[in-house]
């Protein structure tokens, strides 16, 4: 399994990532993602907040549909308050 950092993910997922961060008052740069494919072309993205440590795991395809679970995370406060 080959772990990617987030600057080598799809423009899109990034700034559907950086919008998701904005609109709930966080600094997108106060997070640490990576990604790991295994062979049946699924990915798990890890996600963790550098400031607070809170992490989350998030199984997805190819694309960016694992930001709308981030967001819902954000929402509910998994990743702690905001910094903004």
């Amino acid at each position: 399994m080959a772990t990617r950092p987030f600057s080598e993910f799809s423009p899109e997922e990034q700034q559907q990532f950086a919008q998701a961060c904005r609109q709930m008052g966080m600094v997108p740069d106060d997070f640490d993602i990576t990604d790991d494919m295994n062979g049946n072309a699924l990915r798990r993205i890890s996600v963790r907040r550098l400031s607070t440590e809170a992490s989350s795991a998030y199984e997805a395809g190819a694309g960016g549909e694992w930001v709308e679970e981030f967001e819902s995370d954000l929402e509910c406060g998994l990743f702690g308050r905001v910094t903004v």
